[in-house]
């Protein structure tokens, strides 16, 4: 073997060597990014941020009575709108600890038959 043989051999695995080790740099960066450990790569898909899973939920309000019990109170012998019926229900000291009460009530009022809506007001139906 010559000598120019030798040195274009070293010549080329110095050059495959420098290449591998850009390769496998750039491969740990992509691994990284999949698995959300690099701060500047997107999260895990599929999850909204907000509570970590299995974190304990807000606390419950210890009511009296149930929302539907309230309800059919604050509805005995008159119909209300659902913004009147709230603040009556509210008034008879049942707490609502999720953002917007309204909802809450709204799906009771739509979901259980034992309320009629008659325009937009609503009353205990049998």
């Amino acid at each position: 073997m010559k000598i120019t043989d030798v040195s274009q051999y070293v010549a080329l695995r110095e050059a495959l060597v420098k290449e591998k080790s850009a390769l496998e740099a750039r491969l740990a960066a992509i691994n990284r990014a999949l698995e959300g450990k690099n701060p500047g790569a997107a999260g895990k898909p599929g999850r909204k941020p907000g509570r970590k899973a299995g974190a304990p939920r807000g606390k419950r309000a210890k009511n009296e009575m149930s929302m539907k019990e309230a309800t059919v109170k604050a509805l005995t012998g008159k119909a209300l709108s659902r913004q009147e019926l709230l603040a009556a229900v509210q008034k008879l000291g049942y707490k609502f600890t999720a953002k917007k009460p309204l909802n809450s009530l709204s799906t009771l009022l739509y979901t259980d038959k034992g309320f009629k809506n008659s325009g937009g007001k609503f009353s205990v139906g049998k």
